[in-house]
């Protein structure tokens, strides 16, 4: 997700390049300004952290890479529990980016 334009958080496609060390690789259709807050969803994890280089140009792939803080896992069991205890179906797996103003 990015901030729209009245700050409001908006889902963000992407696909995952790769994880070393404290630093996530990710390719997206449009920019993610630096030094945003985000959070990415991959698999059954959910990274925290900060924007720390956006480069790409218009009608091409933009090249984020993410300063993780924290890692979250486990997220599938917690989704199907809370689909089960609120009756609504399972959320598929993708990764997606959050990004907080």
């Amino acid at each position: 997700m990015t901030p729209g334009p009245d700050g409001t958080k908006r889902c963000v496609p992407c696909q995952f390049q790769g994880f070393e060390g404290k630093r996530l690789s990710l390719q997206a259709s449009e920019p993610v300004p630096v030094s945003s807050a985000v959070s990415v969803e991959f698999n059954d994890a959910l990274f925290l952290g900060e924007v720390v280089a956006s480069n790409g140009e218009p009608n091409r792939a933009f090249d984020i890479e993410v300063k993780v803080e924290q890692v979250l896992s486990g997220l599938q069991s917690l989704m199907a529990l809370r689909s089960r205890l609120l009756g609504e179906g399972v959320p598929q797996a993708s990764t997606l980016v959050s990004v907080q103003k």
